[in-house]
């Protein structure tokens, strides 16, 4: 099977990691995770090159998510690739918002939450950068879904 590649801007436009899978991949993956099943929710977490993905996947409710950030070590997979070819996740809020690199993300607004000082780069696609420090990279991408449970296991 050929490698899938994609890019952290593919997962930013499209507005999911899953959206960007073929729905055999989207198998794969699944049955590549590591599942813990909890009393409201199952959450699914991979390592896929250096970067962690965590699905959550809500028993009763539509208010699914998707979590991705930099992971401490790689682990390489047979079958998907993750990368971040333009440095998103390693540029800090203000020189990604400076960068040319914006313009070729989906049109965004900024949200300052000022009790806990995070930013976020919150984008039309559903997609949100969150910073938890302005002059470092970004904590997370955070992907809030509403869709049904049987959708995303294809």
């Amino acid at each position: 099977m050929e490698m899938l590649n994609i890019d952290i801007i593919d997962i930013i436009n499209n507005g999911s990691f899953l959206k960007c899978l073929p729905s055999l991949k989207r198998d794969i993956f699944f049955h590549c995770c590591q599942i813990e099943t909890m009393k409201s929710a199952t959450l699914y977490t991979a390592k896929i090159g250096f970067f962690d993905i965590e699905i959550g996947i809500y028993k009763k409710e539509y208010n699914n998510y998707e979590i991705i950030n930099l992971s401490d070590d790689k682990k390489d997979s047979n079958y998907i690739a993750i990368h971040d070819m333009h440095g998103i996740m390693t540029m800090n809020f203000n020189n990604i918002l400076q960068s040319n690199i914006i313009q070729l993300l989906p049109e965004y607004k900024v949200n300052h939450i000022n009790n806990i000082e995070q930013m976020e780069i919150c984008f039309c696609s559903g997609s949100t950068i969150i910073y938890q420090d302005t002059d470092l990279p970004p904590a997370c991408i955070s992907i809030p879904t509403r869709t049904a449970t049987n959708h995303w296991r294809g």
